[in-house]
């Protein structure tokens, strides 16, 4: 049942092979079935085999999808994130406000 008309969020077409993203969880999938039923038009998404309503779905380009990729850091680099975080740590532990219950 491909041949049948479903929209996305923004009106846009949705069809078999359309590169959609669930807006709500960041999911994002290749289109690889369309139907229809009582309830509304429903797309399955390759990447969860899960179908999800199109009006839910916004079409999208392959090129907006983000590979996660390995990002190397210099040790400088690393210094300067640690050296930042110690700002935010105290560095005298007190014990004044500690009760014990009983």
């Amino acid at each position: 049942m491909s041949d049948l008309e479903a929209f996305d969020m923004a009106g846009s077409p949705v069809k078999v092979g359309s590169n959609v993203l669930y807006i709500a969880t960041g999911t994002r999938g290749t289109v690889t079935e369309i139907m229809s039923d009582e309830d509304g038009t429903w797309a399955l998404v390759d990447k969860t085999n899960l179908y999800y309503k199109t009006e839910v779905l916004k079409t999208i380009k392959r090129t907006d999808e983000k590979e996660l990729t390995e990002k190397q850091f210099t040790l400088d680099e690393v210094n300067q994130v640690l050296e930042k975080q110690k700002e935010f740590v105290p560095t005298e532990m007190d014990h004044s406000n500690v009760e014990s219950g009983g």
